[in-house]
């Protein structure tokens, strides 16, 4: 075999290891988002009333109740876990859904995995026992997307919309959720 071919059959294997190696990164990424969707539960998730800073001149951000974590639906080694003395940064949680009048609801956070029924990971920043005292509740970012209600070119005031109740469709599969739609009644 000739130099001339080898190096021809040496740059057919580059240019293919460049086509394939990204498309295998994209398979990746892809795969786990299709599945949650084909095979993922049906979750509805009541958002936070509408305030004023929520909505401006094109948009209106709609966050979700179950963001909002009291104190009382922590686990004990969650509480534990977050007062702890060590650098403060974020602790990977599991909250542990269940429907309730047609709309799911946290029942409790935990840092540990659940092993069966519909749960969202998320992240819950570390605290400190002076915080742990003074707050209620806890805000976890549970990665739900964020959804931007369009007003369409027309002025739409908070206060109009405050007693409206909005719900949000996700799929949801090992804790990942992906939104699917909202509904405002």
């Amino acid at each position: 075999m000739n130099v001339s071919t080898q190096r021809n059959k040496h740059r057919k294997i580059s240019v293919a290891i460049l086509f394939i190696i990204p498309l295998l990164i994209l398979a990746s990424l892809a795969i786990p988002h299709f599945t949650t969707i084909r095979t993922g539960a049906d979750v509805y998730l009541q958002t936070e009333p509408i305030t004023q800073e929520d909505a401006n001149e094109n948009y209106i951000v709609l966050r979700y109740e179950v963001e909002k974590v009291p104190k009382e639906r922590m686990s004990d080694s969650l509480v534990t876990l977050l007062k702890a003395s060590a650098e403060l940064g974020q602790t990977k949680v599991f909250g542990v859904l269940e429907r309730r009048d047609g709309v799911d609801q946290l029942v409790f956070l935990s840092e540990k995995q659940p092993t069966e029924g519909v749960y969202l990971a998320g992240w819950l920043p570390q605290t400190t026992e002076r915080e742990y005292r003074e707050s209620d509740h806890y805000i976890v970012n549970f990665g739900l997307d964020r959804f931007y209600v369009p007003k369409k070119g027309h002025r739409v005031s908070a206060d109009s919309l405050h007693n409206v109740t909005t719900t949000a469709h996700f799929k949801v599969r090992n804790g990942h959720g992906i939104l699917r739609g909202v509904e405002a009644k």
